[in-house]
């Protein structure tokens, strides 16, 4: 099939054209003189066309017949402009109509005032170029042309007109190193990007700035458009830009891929863009930028570059996809100055660059490579995000908002890697820097979706909130919202400390969930890890008050307390364990209220506790709750209306607890200490333990049977809990009667902290 495909060609060589047709339509059409080669492959079965402008690849499957032929414009119908390397051809049937063209060896100057002419334009010159100067709108179709200017634009549609721009076939432009003009091709009016079938493209080489500059606004139906290089922007356009359908490929350019001054909506079409200047940006929109439904490639690995960078409000909607790869320092893989919306879309953003400490007014301040920055508010009802800082990103964001975080009905697989530093500030004032998945300076809300995030960096963070953080829906179901969140990094030290009984110092810790506000869990399914192992690394944190409402939660920490509020911790239901090895299970560093929900929360050996408010008020109003540690805060009686049991007992024991009646109202096997006491001198040691119990089935007046140091078969066991048809054997019993709010029972062990 080759040597009979190639005899062929041979035979036609004096025709201009070799044709490929499916289905009735021209797949393909380039100049014989421009083949090289033809090739064919095996897998996939395919056609590789070797031109001097480039491989172009057909499968076997989509050729139903190769033709050879000339090119013939209609005759009498429009302009005909033909290069032939110094010279030109032209066919100008208005020249009695107002279309006068002057050519001056290959440059060619068109001044036409009749309306709507047709222009095709083909050919090559290594030294030529086109000016058309028109009154009125016009058609320039572009057919296997290769033109470059030594010293002026290739092609400059000089008149502030609407210019529809066909292509056809493969078509290279480049201009001068010393042009005066801003690109290879210039439009001083509206451009109209079209094609008469999938294949056709226009390569452009911008030499002495832009490749493409418009400016008025850029609309692109079709075709492919290559920016190979340029000393500037790749494609400048100075209104709006619209990209409905076309294929885009920037690659190399000194500044930015698309630099737009108006508003940028895509919505079909394939975009790859490839930038490597300090400072680039692959699309720059000063107005709004509306991602619909496209797949939008960008690649960047300057300096301080953006992929995306939008002045104004950004919006992703629908289903195309998004891939971003930002490496350079300081990078941002979206940036924006207003607010950012997603509403779909599949994001995918890698960003492996790393935090630079720079000078400022007298002060250093890092600047973060980040996946999405936000300086206004970030607003997500829909999307898949994928997002990764390798371990080269030190102190990088994944999400970023200065102001509101809002998510609902999303997923997220977020990974951040790399270490945290600490840096002086200025004088002697230290500060740190650390690595999160989801951070905003305002409020966050995250009420609906998936969320899978991961931080192994040295002082990260999974959720980094300044303001107030709500996680789930009142009234929502729990499947509603997933969310994972596992931390694993050390701390870092910041500043040391000078001595005391807790050492001193100053340390940036990690946080799987973190509030500087109040934080409010609702709803969910939510399991949180934080495995660091010296004090700091908490699981749930907030700086405020923390209120649990619903949710199936599940919390651990290795290092510290697995759950800790600052002010108040209130929990009024939801299904709720906490477990830490070192620490607290449960801690307030203010009030905490029992009012409803299932609680169990396990501390580490004396003094450590597993529901601990330090001497501050304990409310218990209802709940089934079990805390078990080295001690327990003691409920504050006067405020209690559901009594509670201090049971002092020895780690592993299986405790039951019975009615006067013999009904069993709770079976728990007591977990085994898995580390030592915590921050105050001299704890850690022993292995008495205390279980603090309070259920609405405990009642004043009322006398109850403790079994200990007995052996618990059979039920269905959560966190030590059994229910069902359990079986309690062997060990010791005490009774005990509730004549108050709360009452101390010994069960084998010594008394608790």
């Amino acid at each position: 099939m080759l040597a009979c495909l190639l005899l062929s060609i041979g035979l036609q060589a004096q025709e201009k054209t070799i044709i490929l047709h499916n289905n009735g339509n021209v797949l393909y059409e380039t100049p014989v003189s421009n083949v090289e080669d033809i090739r064919f492959v095996a897998n996939p079965a395919s056609a590789v066309f070797n031109n001097q402008t480039g491989q172009h690849s057909f499968p076997i499957v989509n050729i139903d017949s190769i033709t050879f032929g000339t090119y013939t414009p209609p005759v009498g119908d429009e302009v005909v402009i033909t290069y032939n390397g110094t010279s030109v051809d032209v066919f100008n049937p208005f020249s009695g109509e107002g279309v006068t063209i002057e050519t001056s060896q290959g440059n060619v100057t068109v001044y036409s005032i009749k309306e709507n002419v047709p222009y095709t334009v083909t050919g090559s010159s290594s030294d030529g170029s086109l000016t058309i100067n028109s009154n009125s709108a016009f058609t320039l179709t572009l057919h296997e042309l290769s033109l470059t200017s030594a010293t002026t634009s290739a092609i400059n549609l000089a008149s502030p007109v609407d210019v529809a721009l066909e292509l056809s076939g493969t078509n290279t432009i480049a201009d001068g190193v010393n042009s005066s003009l801003k690109a290879a091709l210039c439009a001083a009016g509206n451009l109209t990007v079209s094609s008469n079938g999938s294949m056709q493209s226009l390569v452009v080489t911008g030499n002495a700035k832009h490749g493409i500059n418009v400016d008025g606004s850029l609309t692109v139906n079709g075709g492919v458009i290559a920016i190979a290089d340029t000393d500037s922007d790749g494609i400048h356009v100075n209104g709006d830009l619209v990209w409905n359908h076309g294929d885009l490929m920037i690659n190399a350019v000194g500044s930015d891929g698309l630099d737009v001054s108006g508003n940028v909506t895509l919505q079909g079409g394939e975009l790859n863009i490839y930038t490597n200047a300090v400072g680039a940006r692959g699309i720059k929109a000063s107005g709004i930028f509306t991602f619909n439904n496209c797949e939008l490639a960008i690649f960047n690995s300057g300096t301080d570059s953006k992929g995306i960078k939008c002045d104004s409000l950004m919006y992703v909607n629908y289903s195309g996809n998004l891939h971003i790869e930002n490496s350079g320092d300081m990078s941002k893989g979206i940036k924006t100055d207003r607010d950012l919306i997603f509403t779909g879309g599949n994001i995918t953003i890698i960003s492996s660059g790393n935090t630079v400490v720079e000078n400022v007014n007298g002060q250093n301040v890092p600047s973060y490579c980040t996946a999405i920055k936000g300086d206004a508010n970030i607003l997500i009802s829909g999307g898949s995000f994928h997002i990764t800082l390798p371990e080269t990103n030190h102190g990088g964001k994944s999400i970023s908002a200065d102001g509101d975080l809002t998510v609902s009905n999303a997923s997220f697989s977020i990974e951040t890697h790399g270490n945290g530093a600490a840096y002086t500030v200025s004088g002697s004032t230290k500060d740190s820097y650390t690595s999160s998945c989801l951070k905003c300076e305002g409020n966050m809300e995250l009420l609906s979706g998936t969320f899978t995030l991961l931080s192994t960096g040295t002082g990260g963070k999974g959720i980094n909130v300044g303001g107030t953080l709500v996680i789930g829906e009142q009234g929502a179901s729990n499947d509603d919202l997933v969310l994972d969140v596992t931390t694993t990094g050390e701390r870092i030290t910041v500043s040391s400390g000078g001595g005391g009984p807790w050492g001193g110092g100053e340390y940036a810790n990690p946080k799987a969930v973190k509030s500087v506000g109040n934080l409010t869990i609702n709803s969910g399914n939510i399991t949180v890890n934080c495995t660091q192992n010296n004090e700091g690394g908490e699981g749930i944190e907030s700086k405020a008050v923390l209120t649990i409402n619903g949710g199936n939660i599940d919390v651990y920490s290795k290092g510290d307390d697995a759950v800790n509020a600052s002010n108040k911790l209130v929990i009024n239901g939801g299904l709720y364990y906490a477990h830490s090895d070192n620490n607290d299970g449960t801690d307030s560093n203010g009030t905490m209220e029992l009012n409803g929900g299932f609680n169990i929360s396990n501390g580490s050996r004396s003094p450590e506790e597993g529901f601990d408010c330090d001497w501050n008020q304990f409310k218990i109003t209802g709940s089934t709750s079990i805390g078990t540690g080295g001690g327990t805060s003691d409920p504050t009686s006067s405020v209690c209306t559901q009594p509670a049991l201090k049971i002092n007992t020895q780690q592993g024991y299986a405790i039951q607890i019975l009615k006067s009646d013999g009904t069993v109202i709770c079976t728990y096997q007591c977990p085994e200490f898995t580390g030592g006491g915590g921050g105050w001198p001299g704890g850690g040691g022993g292995n008495n333990m205390t279980m603090l119990f309070t259920d609405p089935q405990l009642q004043t007046g009322q006398t109850y049977t403790v079994k200990y140091g007995g052996t618990i078969s059979g039920g269905t066991g959560w966190h030590g809990y059994y229910t069902g048809n359990v079986t309690y054997s062997g060990g010791q019993s005490t009774t005990t009667t509730v004549n108050s709010m709360y009452t101390t029972v010994s069960a084998g062990g010594g008394g608790g902290w």
